[in-house]
């Protein structure tokens, strides 16, 4: 579990897969920590150095020196300074999410850190349907506290037919209640107001990386319009659209996921 400085950050990052493997960094979303890749880091792992971190205002990053008021670009200077720091730069980077988001704007603002780019069940923009349902999460996690947003969210996350596991909803519960370094209030909202001021549409064609948008067919947080539109906003950009799946693919169906990233790294290594 190493920690690297990095602004006023402490960014606490895990490592996996051979060292001479073409770096690959993965950008986790709202209120999520770097575990959240478990079931994606071995299959990267097996050819790829695969590097994982917490963003700022979550798990064991935190805060940092200098919590206050910031936008999705400051999570992509975050993820630059790490990639410069530990000399890794250029990398693949995927990003789900709202770490969708972030990885649209670094391949756009730092494109000389970014080999490639892949784009998970994110948006180009907040559009007020999704701004207002980030604005009601953030007033629930305030009033409510985290567990009861985590609950709400695995509504907008996963299918009907994932839930209908009852041991398996049990054990997300029990992982909430029991996380070591819980996501304060302050923080997830900070989080939430980042993703609010976030609107890459004008910019997106600038994105010269290879780059390929993903998303699940059922998803009904993130729907796919909006990754058809990253996609046709992007030149050249591959699109896939996996079945039967929503917003939380890399847990409901890791297997037909990691194959849809593997086949776009395997094509586009050095």
């Amino acid at each position: 579990m190493p920690r690297t400085r990095v602004g006023d950050l402490d960014i606490v990052w895990d490592v996996a897969g051979p060292e001479d493997g073409e770096p690959v960094v993965m950008i986790n979303g709202l209120g999520a920590v770097r575990g959240g890749w478990d079931l994606q880091v071995p299959a990267l792992a097996g050819r790829y150095r695969v590097y994982t971190f917490d963003n700022r205002d979550v798990g064991e990053t935190g805060p940092g020196a200098e919590p206050g008021t910031y936008a999705t670009e400051r999570f992509a200077a975050d993820a630059a300074g790490l990639i410069e720091v530990l000399e890794l730069g250029p990398v693949h980077i995927i990003g789900a999410s709202m770490g969708g988001a972030i990885a649209q704007e670094l391949a756009i603002a730092r494109s000389d850190l970014v080999r490639s780019v892949q784009i998970v069940c994110s948006w180009p923009w907040i559009e007020p349907w999704l701004g207002n349902l980030l604005e009601q999460w953030n007033e629930q996690y305030a009033g409510m506290g985290g567990l009861a947003w985590a609950r709400n969210s695995w509504q907008w996350v996963f299918t009907h037919r994932w839930c209908e596991d009852s041991e398996r909803m049990a054990a997300l519960v029990a992982g909430a209640r029991t996380a070591p370094h819980p996501q304060t209030a302050e923080m997830f909202a900070r989080q939430c107001r980042a993703a609010l001021d976030f609107d890459a549409r004008d910019r997106l064609g600038t994105i010269s990386v290879p780059a390929h948008v993903i998303a699940g067919e059922e998803d009904i947080f993130t729907p796919p319009r909006y990754s058809v539109d990253i996609a046709n906003a992007i030149p050249g950009a591959t699109l896939t659209i996996l079945p039967e799946v929503g917003h939380g693919m890399f847990w409901e169906t890791p297997d037909a996921f990691n194959a849809a990233l593997l086949t776009f790294l395997d094509a586009n290594s050095a």
